[in-house]
């Protein structure tokens, strides 16, 4: 069979393979102590919060949102993670960094943006399932790995911090405008309610409403009893009588006190009402109207309380420091460089030198079986020639 010829024929060239094999396995392992080292650092972030930076403020949210922190607007199927993600990869956190650790002298480029560049191709950024963000850089010095992965985090989070002061700022001023326009709309709405009160002597209309529908149901009942009376002395006493004449008078007086707080007097010299008091024609009409300038001091009031509120949460926003980045693991010099593996070197080389120089001894015996074969050939056709032309006619 051809399988034990094979190993019949590496038996006996069983030198010549051991040999090669144990010398390009030795070789490799060489190269492989003299192959620069490669070092990875790793460090991880925890997922933002659902609430943006300024959700206190406006009571918005990003997840939308990316949010917040972010308070950006992502896609369907996007989330804050990977818009950390993305903002880990991109050229303005990448070049802080370029600049930051001098990366261009170190990457030995032209350029600033071709640094980037071997920075990106060194750099993995992933997103888990769970959100967790993490951050890979591979470079030659452990401690430059390890830095450049803290920095990249550092970075983002400067980032997001200068974000939200700008957009705090950006709010405050927007609120301070408005803060200005509601106090001029509520001292305009202020002085028309006290115009109002000081022409129609309306102080409180509730309780003067209130005091004069009492003063009314009073005069009311004494006008009856005054009309009583009066019917009385009609049916008593004669037609001259001082006493009837008296008190067909007050019933007059009465009558007319009461008509003039029903409806008014014509002049205010004429009235019998005092300074606080409202004729009743006019109450439902002073109502609506008092009702109407209340409400609209009430809503400048409201406005400028909680605009007042939020400005002094935008201040405070504005100059706000605190981490917006949450660290899981911190990047640490790792111990061991991921490149070379040689081990995987040392494997790789011995079984490729062994497959090698196998399919090399194999190959220069089936040569060589040809060409002693193809050289008995040629010694017959030689004497046949020979033959051939000593009898040409046998």
């Amino acid at each position: 069979m051809w399988v034990l010829e094979i190993l019949e024929i590496l038996a006996r060239r069983r030198r010549f393979v051991i040999g090669n094999t144990l010398l390009v396995t030795i070789l490799a392992i060489g190269i492989s102590f003299v192959l620069p080292k490669t070092y990875r650092a790793k460090t991880t972030v925890l997922p933002p919060e659902s609430e943006s930076p300024l959700s206190g403020l406006m009571g918005l949210s990003s997840g939308h949102v990316a949010m917040a922190v972010t308070n950006f607007a992502l896609p369907l199927m996007a989330t804050p993670s990977d818009l950390y993600a993305s903002m880990m990869e991109s050229e303005t956190i990448l070049n802080k960094v370029v600049d930051s650790l001098d990366l261009q002298r170190i990457y030995k480029s032209e350029s600033s943006w071709s640094a980037i560049t071997s920075l990106r191709s060194d750099l993995l950024v992933k997103v888990e399932p769970d959100g967790i963000i993490s951050v890979e850089v591979d470079a030659r010095d452990k401690f430059l790995s390890a830095s450049i992965a803290n920095l990249i985090v550092s970075s983002l989070d400067d980032l997001n911090r200068e974000l939200q002061n700008q957009k705090g700022k950006n709010y405050s001023k927007f609120l301070e405008r408005r803060l200005r326009d509601t106090d001029s709309a509520l001292a305009s709405a202020s002085n028309e309610l006290r115009v109002f009160q000081e022409t129609n002597r309306a102080i409180s209309l509730e309780f003067q409403s209130e005091a004069l529908i009492n003063n009314l149901a009073n005069q009311k009942a004494r006008l009856t009893s005054a009309e009583f009376e009066l019917e009385v002395l009609r049916k008593t006493v004669y037609s001259d009588h001082p006493e009837l004449k008296r008190m067909e008078m007050r019933v007059i007086e009465m009558r007319k006190s009461l008509r003039e707080i029903e409806n008014g007097a014509r002049t205010p010299q004429d009235s019998v009402l005092s300074a606080l008091d409202i004729p009743l024609a006019r109450v439902p009409d002073l109502t609506l109207q008092f009702a109407i300038l209340k409400r609209n001091v009430k809503i400048q009031e409201t406005t400028f309380e909680l605009l007042s509120q939020q400005f002094e949460m935008a201040r405070l926003q504005e100059h706000r420091d605190t981490p917006t980045i949450v660290r899981l693991d911190i990047a640490r010099p790792p111990e061991l460089p991921i490149k070379p593996q040689k081990k995987m070197i040392a494997i790789a080389a011995f079984v490729l030198s062994f497959l090698a120089s196998s399919l090399f001894v194999v190959a220069g015996h089936k040569v060589s079986q040809a060409t002693s074969k193809g050289s008995s050939v040629l010694v017959k056709l030689h004497n046949l020639f020979v033959d051939i032309k000593s009898r040409p006619l046998g």
